[in-house]
């Protein structure tokens, strides 16, 4: 459930910044400024916590799952650094970067929706039920991504071809 968290933390960073700013935002700007922060923010929190729990504490990380350490825990960890890089470089770089910020967190998304059912089906054949963890899971990162594919066709001048 550390990802509500998270989310969380994003949501927050964007409400102070337009909370300085008087709340005096119109709402392109507000989602803007919520999108930017989920990308920067909750995006680089993932990016980094992601690099040390998987490069830096590999064995320690896989036996928390009951998954076995492997070199593709490094892969994993660099990958989440680059998610966090680009969710970093769309404070500075917008318009159409976002929507490659997007496509990286889409990607990212599929790998976590792949997985987490994988998980289920796996723990389904061993008892039988399904892991209320690992569903919520799959249903918090679906509505996560449809709700930042809303956001981000709020604001004009990102879903466009140049």
């Amino acid at each position: 459930m550390w990802i509500v968290g998270i989310i969380g933390a994003g949501i927050v960073t964007a409400l102070i910044q337009l909370a300085i700013g008087g709340f005096q935002a119109d709402f392109v700007e507000w989602m803007r400024v919520l999108l930017l922060h989920q990308f920067a923010v909750s995006h680089g929190l993932i990016a980094v916590l992601g690099f040390i729990i998987n490069v830096l504490y590999p064995e320690r990380t896989a036996a928390r799952l009951g998954w076995p350490s492997g070199p593709f825990q490094v892969k994993y960890g660099f990958a989440q650094l680059g998610l966090g890089v680009m969710g970093v470089l769309a404070i500075w770089f917008q318009g159409n970067f976002w929507v490659g910020v997007l496509v990286t967190l889409y990607i990212y998304g599929l790998s976590g929706l792949w997985t987490h059912t994988q998980e289920i089906l796996r723990a389904r054949k061993v008892t039988r039920n399904v892991a209320g963890v690992e569903l919520f899971n799959i249903i918090l990162d679906i509505v996560y991504h449809l709700v930042l594919t809303w956001m981000s066709l709020q604001i004009p001048g990102i879903w466009v071809l140049s």
